[in-house]
């Protein structure tokens, strides 16, 4: 369920050190439930898909290069959206 990855997520972080003193502290690690199929899913823990992910270049880049055809339900195709945040720079880290 999209609950229990989120928790899986969750976990993974903090078995790596992740702190969550605050909403949007500083982070060494971030693991983002992005997408879950094509639902919406709006509940005091969990917002799919992610309500910024369409502003974000470093999330559209990556998600194009793997499903070209994507759609973010409820802010449309992927491929549309690059316009943008085409000022916004990414860099791979190799």
């Amino acid at each position: 369920s999209p609950q229990a990855l989120l928790e899986a997520l969750q976990a993974i972080e903090h078995r790596h050190g992740r702190e969550r003193p605050y909403r949007n502290a500083p982070r060494t690690l971030d693991l983002d439930l992005l997408l879950y199929g094509q639902q919406q899913i709006e509940t005091p823990t969990l917002t799919v898909p992610h309500p910024r992910m369409h502003e974000r270049a470093f999330v559209l880049l990556p998600l194009a290069a793997l499903l070209p055809d994507a759609v973010i339900p409820g802010r449309g195709p992927v491929s549309t959206l690059m316009a943008s945040v085409a000022g916004q720079s990414v860099w791979r880290a190799d």
